[in-house]
C-alpha cells in the first residue's frame, strides 16, 4: 500500500496567523554531495504542507556552500545534512559551525549518511547537538514526512518560545524602566512637595516675621509722637536755659570785678563763690549745656529712624526708573550732606523699570553708601557700587576697602541699636532698616567682611 503525502494542519494555530504568514514557506536547506539525493527528495517533498505552507528548498553540495548560504541568511527551519561530503567530518563540522560559530540554536539539523558503520550514532547524538541522525536507506518517503513534521513543528515551537521569551524579556525591561521612570516622578513629586513646604514654612515665617515687624513699626510710630512733643519743650527750654546762663555768668563776672562794691558785699560775694563755686559752676556750664544737647539730638535720631522703620511697613509702591529716580536722588542727597562724589565709583547701566517704594529704596542705599564712606574715611579710598540685572532679579554691590568687620561680629551687624563707630551721630538702626526695608521689597540684604580687607554689601530685589 503506497504512502501518500499527508497536510499536518492546526487550524487554531492558523488562526493566529495573519495572510503574509499563511502563504509564506518553511525553508529547508538540503546539504549532500550527490545530486540524485536532491532530485529525489525535492520530488519527494513536493506536495508536503505544514499549517497551510508549502517548504522552500535550498540547495548545497559541500560544506563550503552551506555555511555560506547560512551565514547569509537566518530563516532556516530544517537542515538535512549529509554526513560524508568533501571529507568524512564534513557534515558534523559543519552541524558544530551552524551551532557555535553561526549561534544558530532554533534550527533542526538532521544527518543523514549512506554509511551508517562510519559514524557510529551513540557517539555523534552524544558529541554534537543535532536534533536526529537518519539512514538514508531507512527515511522512507512516510518516514521522511513524520521526520520533517516534528523537525519543523520543533522549530515553530522553540521560536514562539523565544519569541514569547524576547516579550517577556523587553515587558520586564519595560516594567522596570516604568518602576524606575515611576520612581523618578515621585522623588521629583517628592522634591516638589518638599520645595513647597520650605516655601510655605519661609513664608509663614516672613509673615509672622512682618507682623511683628508691624507692630515694632507701630510702636516705634507711638513712642515717636509721644516723645516728639516732650522732646520739643526740652530742647527749647535748654536754649532759654543756656543764654539764661551765659546772662548770669557775665552778671556775676560784673559783680566779682566791681571795685566799686563795698568790702561788705565784696565779702559776701567771695563767701558765696566759695560755697558753691559759683565761677567753677558758670564756666562749666557751657560744656554741660553742648553734653544735653547732644543727648537730646541723639533721642531725636532715634525717634527719626524709628519713624523711618514704622515707614518702611506702611509706604506705598510705585513703578520708577531705578537710575534716573533711585539713584541720581541719592548721589544728590549725598552730595548735600557735603559728600565728595569724586569718592564713588559708579557707572549707570541700562534703564529698567522697578516696582519699590522710592523713598524707602533711596534711603536704605544711602546708608549703605553712607557707611561704606565713613568705613574708608581715614584712608580716603573710594569705594565700588555695581549694578547687575539678571533672571529678573536686580543685585546692588557696595564695596569697600575699610577696616573690615570681625567674622565674629559680623552676624551682629542687623541687630537693632548695634554699631562699631563711636560717633553720637550713629545709633545703630541703619543697617536694622534697610535691611527691614529691602525685605518689605521681596529682597534681602547682605553683608560680608574681611577685617582689614573691605565689606561688601549686597542687596537682591526682584524686578516684578
Amino acid at each position: 500500500m503506497s504512502q501518500q503525502p499527508l497536510s499536518f494542519l492546526n487550524v487554531s494555530e492558523q488562526d493566529e496567523q495573519n495572510l503574509d504568514e499563511s502563504t509564506s514557506a518553511w525553508v529547508v536547506l538540503i546539504v549532500d554531495d550527490e545530486p540524485e539525493v536532491h532530485e529525489v527528495t525535492k520530488l519527494v517533498l513536493s506536495a508536503y504542507r505544514f499549517e497551510l505552507k508549502p517548504l522552500e528548498l535550498v540547495h548545497a553540495y559541500s560544506k563550503k556552500e552551506a555555511i555560506d548560504i547560512l551565514s547569509h541568511r537566518n530563516d532556516v527551519a530544517l537542515v538535512l545534512l549529509d554526513v560524508i561530503m568533501e571529507s568524512e567530518e564534513a557534515g558534523l563540522e559543519c552541524a558544530q559551525y551552524i551551532r557555535e560559530e553561526l549561534g544558530y540554536h532554533n534550527v533542526r539539523i538532521v544527518l543523514r549518511t549512506g554509511q551508517p558503520g562510519s559514524v557510529p550514532e551513540h557517539e555523534v547524538m552524544l558529541r554534537y547537538d543535532i536534533n536526529d541522525y537518519k539512514n538514508k536507506t531507512e527515511l522512507t518517503k512516510s518516514r521522511l514526512f513524520s521526520m520533517l513534521t516534528s523537525s519543523l513543528r520543533s522549530y515553530r515551537d522553540l521560536n514562539r518560545l523565544e519569541l514569547l521569551t524576547n516579550e517577556l524579556t523587553n515587558l520586564n525591561e519595560g516594567l522596570e524602566e516604568k518602576v524606575k521612570q515611576r520612581t523618578r516622578e515621585l522623588e521629583l513629586s517628592n522634591e516638589a512637595l518638599r520645595d513647597a513646604y520650605n516655601r510655605i514654612a519661609e513664608q509663614q515665617q516672613a509673615l509672622i516675621q512682618s507682623e511683628k515687624l508691624a507692630s515694632v513699626g507701630q510702636l516705634a510710630a507711638g513712642v515717636a509722637h509721644e516723645i516728639n512733643n516732650p522732646l520739643a519743650y526740652l530742647k527749647s527750654n535748654l536754649e532759654f536755659v543756656q543764654s539764661s546762663l551765659v546772662k548770669l555768668y557775665r552778671a556775676w563776672q560784673f559783680l566779682a570785678n566791681n571795685s566799686q562794691l563795698s568790702p561788705e558785699c565784696a565779702k559776701s560775694l567771695s563767701e558765696l563763690e566759695k560755697e558753691y563755686q559759683l565761677n567753677w559752676a558758670l564756666s562749666e556750664s557751657d560744656d554741660v549745656m553742648a553734653e544735653m544737647h547732644s543727648g537730646l539730638d541723639r533721642i531725636q535720631l532715634i525717634v527719626k529712624e524709628l519713624s523711618v522703620f514704622f515707614e518702611s511697613n506702611q509706604t506705598q509702591f510705585q513703578q520708577v526708573e531705578f537710575y534716573s529716580q533711585i539713584m541720581d536722588s541719592v548721589m544728590i542727597n549725598l552730595e548735600l550732606d557735603g559728600t565728595n562724589l569724586s569718592l564713588i565709583e559708579f557707572e549707570k547701566g541700562e534703564r529698567f523699570a522697578l516696582h519699590c517704594a522710592p523713598a524707602l529704596l533711596e534711603h536704605s542705599i544711602y546708608c549703605l553708601i553712607k557707611n561704606a564712606l565713613e568705613s574708608t574715611g581715614r584712608i580716603r579710598k573710594a569705594i565700588k557700587i555695581t549694578t547687575k540685572v539678571e533672571d529678573q532679579t536686580l543685585s546692588i554691590d557696595i564695596f569697600d576697602c575699610g577696616e573690615g568687620i570681625a567674622d565674629k561680629l559680623v552676624h551682629k551687624v542687623f541687630d537693632p541699636f548695634y554699631t562699631t563707630k563711636a560717633s553720637e551721630k550713629h545709633v545703630g538702626l541703619g543697617l536694622t532698616i534697610a535691611s527691614n526695608i529691602i525685605k518689605s521689597h521681596g529682597g534681602e540684604l547682605t553683608i560680608k567682611s574681611t577685617l582689614g580687607k573691605g565689606t561688601r554689601a549686597t542687596i537682591n530685589l526682584p524686578l516684578i
